[in-house]
């Protein structure tokens, strides 16, 4: 009894799960639309991006840049009045902890690098590892919003997710579980994506946790308008 229990319902759920699946091509599709478009839509705006950076749950720095591309289509950043670096100790204590955060800083560099490789994310990969078998699909909304998972998307041991509004059209969400030198170097990422007037897409919020370093960095994109605001 339990046996025909069990076949009864997996002959109902799965020919719903299978209909509620995305499609691999679409869902691709629409991701390197977005992301592709967009960048170069972003080209046509100014916008300010805060990054604050914290050190075993403390708040040690916040920068404030306004963002632009040049005539020859470089990203330029300016610092604004309102950054706040901290402030150093003199004498030999101070000089340690001076030499601590250039290293910090340079970590952090190396990091965000590291980020830029995911971003945006490439269709022939995604590809490759959904023809692998190898994609985890997570309904959030049945045929309409789905979170795909990625494994291996860049080196062995990483995890890329995205999260796609099909109905909609665009991007919600993408996460990375990677590394930097060495596996046990673990660095998480998420980014939250949100849309101009124009339907542009911009990461809106990103946030960096290097747990290892005890380091979590956060960056935040707003106050968009056209024009590169030179």
């Amino acid at each position: 009894m339990r046996t025909l229990i069990v076949i009864i319902i997996a002959s109902i759920i799965l020919p719903i799960i299978g209909q509620a699946q995305p499609d691999m091509k679409e869902t691709i599709a629409v991701i390197k639309k977005n992301l592709v478009q967009s960048k170069v839509s972003l080209k046509n705006y100014s916008w300010v991006e805060t990054t604050k950076t914290w050190i075993d749950g403390e708040l040690k720095s916040t920068k404030e840049n306004q963002c632009y591309y040049s005539v020859d289509g470089k990203l330029t950043k300016i610092a604004t009045g309102n950054s706040d670096q901290g402030k150093t100790k003199g004498g030999i204590r101070g000089k340690i902890i001076e030499n601590k955060k250039e290293a910090l800083a340079d970590y952090i560099a190396k990091a965000l690098n590291k980020v830029k490789t995911y971003l945006p994310p490439d269709g022939d990969n995604l590809q490759r590892i959904y023809d692998a078998g190898k994609v985890g699909i997570q309904i959030l909304d049945p045929g309409k919003k789905f979170k795909l998972s990625f494994p291996d998307y860049l080196q062995q041991g990483d995890l890329l997710s995205i999260s796609v509004d099909l109905a909609g059209q665009k991007l919600m969400a993408l996460s990375v579980s990677t590394w930097i030198d060495k596996p046990e170097d673990k660095v998480v990422f998420d980014v939250i994506y949100n849309g101009l007037p124009d339907g542009t897409l911009y990461e809106a919020n990103t946030i960096l946790v290097a747990a290892a370093k005890n380091l979590k960095v956060e960056i935040d994109e707003s106050g968009f308008r056209k024009g590169t605001g030179q």
